[in-house]
């Protein structure tokens, strides 16, 4: 008599244990509805975006900026053409990521892209050789302007003559296009420099 109330005792002991457990997971599985029994998990919050500085940039960038045009240190036994095209790159770059686009700004980053031809350009063929002077010559008139279109026709100026230069290096050795490439990469960046100017203005 005594097991079989035992047994009982402990049966009911299970079954009130299974209907705890089903009650408490029946919780949790409400509690992901949106009440009205259907399937809601909340969506997980976005993260908060990085912290920006000055006008949404990067303030390593901003500093960048600042202090102009960032040149690269040249090879000292690479080709010529691939060395101006490696100076002109990085004043391309400046030119679009930092918002230079005012006669000053513009001036300055040629006066340092004119500076570092300058020691390239003796390994240029002869009628690319004044390349650095075109373009020094080409930020001395743009600085000194008195308008936009004034500096504009300072740098539309300086690609007519590299693009001179160029056809004389053609005509005398037209098989051999790319002792042309140094001339073909300083008439990009004055051209870039010219858009720029175009589309922001200013002094």
């Amino acid at each position: 008599m005594r097991a079989t109330t035992l047994t009982k005792m402990m049966k009911f002991s299970m079954a009130a244990l299974v209907l705890a457990v089903a009650l408490a997971v029946g919780g949790v599985a409400f509690a992901q509805t949106d009440g009205n029994g259907r399937g809601h998990v909340p969506a997980p919050s976005a993260p908060a975006p990085a912290p920006l500085g000055g006008n949404g940039s990067d303030p390593a960038a901003l500093d960048s900026c600042a202090a102009g045009p960032t040149l690269p240190k040249l090879p000292t036994f690479s080709e010529a053409g691939d060395d101006v095209k490696a100076l002109s790159r990085a004043t391309e770059s400046y030119i679009r990521n930092c918002g230079c686009a005012t006669q000053d700004c513009i001036a300055g980053a040629l006066d340092k892209y004119a500076e570092a031809l300058a020691q390239v350009t003796p390994r240029l063929p002869p009628q690319l050789q004044n390349e650095a002077d075109v373009v020094a010559q080409a930020a001395r008139r743009v600085r000194a302007a008195r308008s936009k279109a004034e500096a504009q026709r300072a740098l539309h100026d300086a690609i007519a003559i590299i693009h001179k230069d160029i056809e004389l290096v053609k005509a005398e050795d037209p098989d051999h296009p790319r002792l042309t490439r140094g001339g073909d990469f300083v008439a990009e960046t004055l051209n870039v420099a010219s858009l720029a100017l175009e589309k922001g203005g200013g002094l």
